[in-house]
């Protein structure tokens, strides 16, 4: 749907930018990808403006009349940015001075022609601005570059036509496809930071197997990932290669298909999962996304490969734990049958898997090496009965070294272990009971936990 641009123009914060611009007398411009999400009607984060001349008060009389905070990005070059807290979330306004001698020129150094799209603030008109055809690229659901040079000015701007693709259900153009795949070596003098931000946007969009495609046909997955930690490497034929590569992408594809019906899957708990899924790492980085990363890795094919990811990608370190952990081959869990599960096993597995137990369920039943009635019942256990490394235990370490009488030590770890593991196999589910359980196995030493 692509919204009137009238509307867009009696946005309030919009009018008070274009009033502020007449105040102090230079043109203001709403540019980029604020104008390409407004006209198409989708929930605003940020809005970027352009600004002729060095108007460094501006923005600081802006963030006061919202009740904003105001910070420069880079004093030097005059870039700040607005911070807006609400009920409906954080907003972002950023200002810059407008790039070359007109708005055009400005907007034909962007990226995308979807986004080299501007607004003027001020004259009572509101025609759009558009001098490389992004309105037309925008109803047509087209991702093309701006410029034959788009990519080599910015070589994040090849994984970037990527995520656009994937978050926008748009289509690369055929040209700028040809111009990535040429070009996709280019990504290496990226910075680690920048890459891991837009590879976990595509991630975390919908269609991820049409994405990882995208990114292995044009040369920019092997990028990312060595190809050799899909196996791909100690394989003879060229043909050979690409099918061990396209096997780990259509696991990742039977990840996201089951998350999207969890129920499906997991009679019970499924909530909870999508809950624990959904949660962040670290900042744009969700379990899940860790776990459709971890999909596409063949664990026994370089170990040590997986660690030069987490460090190319610069991952803190509990995204990787999830990640060396989600990558495992779930040898333990092809051992294991609903008869014979009981809840000391399926304790054991998630402590071994901590903190990646639902992820590698869920990798191991795309994959096939598990049957969804053992995953079914594990994911139930995970959610009702498991007590996860970190939480509460019904005995504090001070009251457990009370009970032991003595100080911090192995002693009390050993003893909060044997209570999680007793917590969560039901042998202790009141405080009363966690002290009968410890006195009994930790002081006389009768009847110790396997």
């Amino acid at each position: 749907m692509i919204t009137d641009l009238e509307k867009i123009a009696a946005d309030e914060n919009v009018r008070i930018i274009g009033g502020l611009a007449g105040e102090f007398a230079v043109k203001a411009y709403l540019v980029g990808g604020g104008v390409r999400d407004l006209l198409l009607g989708r929930r605003l984060k940020d809005l970027d403006f352009a600004l002729t001349g060095a108007c460094a008060e501006l923005p600081r009389r802006f963030a006061k009349s919202i009740g904003g905070s105001f910070f420069w990005l880079d004093e030097e070059r005059l870039q700040g940015r607005v911070v807006r807290k609400g009920g409906d979330g954080v907003l972002t306004f950023d200002f810059a001075p407008q790039r070359g001698e007109t708005i055009e020129e400005d907007l034909s150094q962007r990226d995308f022609t979807i986004n080299a799209l501007a607004l003027p603030l001020a004259g009572g008109k509101y025609a759009l601005i558009d001098p490389t055809g992004g309105f037309s690229d925008l109803q047509k659901g087209i991702i093309r570059a701006c410029s034959p040079a788009s990519f080599s000015d910015d070589p994040l701007r090849l994984l970037r036509a990527v995520r656009f693709a994937a978050t926008l259900g748009f289509a690369i153009d055929e040209a700028s496809r040809q111009t990535i795949t040429m070009e996709s070596a280019l990504l290496e003098r990226v910075a680690g930071e920048r890459v891991r931000d837009e590879l976990f946007q595509i991630l975390a969009a919908p269609g991820i197997e049409t994405s990882l495609n995208a990114l292995l046909d044009s040369g920019l997955l092997g990028q990312i990932v060595p190809l050799v930690m899909f196996g791909a490497g100690s394989l003879p034929t060229a043909e050979e290669r690409r099918s061990s590569v396209e096997h780990r992408i259509a696991v990742a594809g039977r990840v996201e298909r089951i998350i999207a019906e969890p129920a499906d899957y997991f009679p019970a708990g499924n909530e909870q999962l999508l809950q624990h899924l959904r949660r962040e790492v670290e900042a744009g980085i969700s379990i899940l996304s860790l776990v459709k990363l971890a999909a596409l890795i063949d664990s026994k094919a370089a170990p040590g490969a997986l660690e030069v990811v987490a460090g190319k990608l610069r991952l803190g370190n509990r995204s990787r734990r999830i990640l060396r952990s989600s990558a495992s081959d779930g040898a333990s869990l092809s051992a294991m049958t609903p008869e014979k599960l009981s809840d000391r096993a399926m304790y054991r597995f998630f402590r071994d898997s901590e903190p990646a137990g639902p992820g590698l369920i869920i990798i191991a039943l795309a994959g096939g090496a598990a049957a969804i009635e053992l995953c079914a019942r594990l994911i139930t256990y995970y959610f009702s009965g498991y007590v996860a490394e970190g939480a509460d235990l019904l005995l504090s370490g001070s009251e457990v070294m009370r009970l032991l009488g003595c100080g911090p030590g192995p002693a009390v770890g050993e003893a909060m272990e044997r209570l999680r593991e007793a917590e969560s196999t039901g042998m202790a589910s009141t405080k009363a009971e966690a002290e009968a359980f410890l006195t009994k196995n930790l002081l006389t030493k009768e009847a110790p936990i396997g």
